[in-house]
């Protein structure tokens, strides 16, 4: 994306749920690059301060007309679609909020792609391949079995996008994330494992865990989920790639890397499982590795300890 002789263009960026945990993240970067970026986000769950100064923010949801006519009128070369429900808990209580948000927001995306000519890249889930026995690694072309309204919701969204690319030309990449982690997630609402282990520990307080803890979980910081965005920009069309460690961490295992981290011992306090829940989830990344040129570059102890490390700071400036 030339212009002139050793010129580079800015390029025009929409990103959905650019306020949230990973939208914010990845605008950040972008903006570092130079891009024009605009931000759609109804701050259901993001917040305006997390939007990086240079974003222009349009506060609706991804399910308006408004998204459509946005990406229409504004011509970007990508969209990031990141804008969703992502809470497997509030899926089960709520199934016509998830799809409302989740399949016809895809499909209003979809809509202002088609009239812009712009490339999509989806952030899906590994929920779309629900729950694993053994420790058998999940590939893109591993059976679907949802086992939430989050995950279908997620996989009917997929649907739509391969069958777009073929009935109006839309070219897309897809990430399936595994959990996703790092600095500006919260413990509040849906808010994944290591969040709230954070913020538990943070306050003395016995670290939470449903069922036997021994469930397996691939974590993977949101740091590494931004390259893969940004390496969709130019590579993996019509490409669908796990983005992922190939590691699996019970939640036993990453209460104990929290104690030992924090040097601390704030007990745990077991709870029922929650219905929906995977008892495995492992990603391949081989597949980003060979057409993203992505590999995950930080390991689960490294990125914990970074956060406890701010955490500490933190507590002791409020003290």
């Amino acid at each position: 994306m030339k212009k002139g002789k050793g010129l580079k263009r800015s390029m025009r960026v929409v990103v959905t749920g650019g306020a949230g945990f990973i939208g914010s993240r990845l605008v950040g970067a972008l903006l570092d690059r130079g891009e024009e970026v605009l931000v759609i986000d109804d701050l259901s769950t993001g917040k305006v301060d997390k939007v990086p100064y240079g974003a222009k923010l349009y506060a609706f949801p991804a399910e308006a007309e408004e998204t459509a006519e946005l990406i229409a009128s504004f011509r970007p070369e990508v969209v990031f679609h990141l804008a969703a429900q992502v809470g497997m808990g509030s899926s089960m209580r709520k199934p016509v909020e998830d799809g409302r948000s989740n399949v016809l927001g895809t499909l209003r995306v979809l809509e202002g792609c088609r009239e812009s000519a712009s490339k999509l890249v989806f952030s899906s889930t590994s929920g779309v391949y629900g729950g694993t026995s053994g420790s058998r690694l999940l590939r893109e072309t591993s059976v679907k079995r949802p086992s939430s309204p989050y995950g279908l919701s997620k996989w009917a969204a997929e649907q739509y996008i391969q069958h777009a690319a073929r009935w109006w030309g839309i070219r897309f990449t897809i990430l399936r994330y595994a959990n996703v982690y790092g600095p500006g997630q919260t413990a509040k609402g849906e808010g994944g494992v290591v969040a709230c282990f954070l913020e538990r520990q943070a306050r003395g307080m016995p670290l939470i865990i449903h069922g036997d803890g021994e469930q397996g979980r691939d974590f993977v910081h949101v740091d590494d989920v931004v390259r893969a965005n940004l390496a969709a920009i130019d590579s993996g069309e019509g490409e669908i790639c796990n983005i992922g460690t190939a590691a699996a961490t019970s939640i036993n295992e990453l209460a104990s890397l929290f104690e030992r981290l924090g040097r601390v011992s704030p007990g745990r306090i077991y709870e029922s499982g929650r219905p929906g829940d995977a008892r495995l989830s492992r990603l391949c990344p081989r597949k980003a590795e060979a057409v993203l040129g992505w590999r995950p570059a930080k390991t689960l102890e490294e990125g914990i300890a970074e956060l406890l490390s701010v955490s500490t700071r933190t507590h002791r400036l409020q003290l």
